[in-house]
């Protein structure tokens, strides 16, 4: 008994501490030109939908897994990607700076 309680308490550990990886994964993966906000939520439809489309070939046991935790995933990065908001208007509106320029203080899209 003691052991089937320590493997739920285990799956369901892992799998609130992997809940919200969308949101981390589609920052780590989009370049500068895509940025977008929300793109948590955009990667998990995204990704949800690859797996209705029928080019995943996978299991079905597997396409049903991914879809449960894409699906449980869904509003952990609403929230987690309406908290980084701010960051992403940043990323999107902000001048850009080069390397060489930053170390001079001067933006790249306002020369000299």
């Amino acid at each position: 008994m003691k052991s089937a309680i320590g493997r739920w308490i285990t799956v369901v550990f892992i799998s609130f501490f992997m809940l919200g990886c969308s949101s981390i994964r589609a920052r780590t993966e989009t370049p500068d030109k895509e940025w977008t906000v929300y793109p948590g939520i955009q990667r998990d439809i995204k990704d949800t939908g690859g797996v209705f489309s029928g080019k995943n070939p996978d299991s079905v046991w597997a396409k049903g897994m991914v879809t449960t935790l894409l699906l449980l995933d869904l509003p952990f990065s609403a929230v987690f990607d309406t908290v980084v908001v701010p960051y992403d208007l940043y990323r999107i509106y902000a001048p850009k700076y080069s390397v060489e320029n930053a170390e001079k203080g001067k933006h790249v899209n306002n020369p000299p």
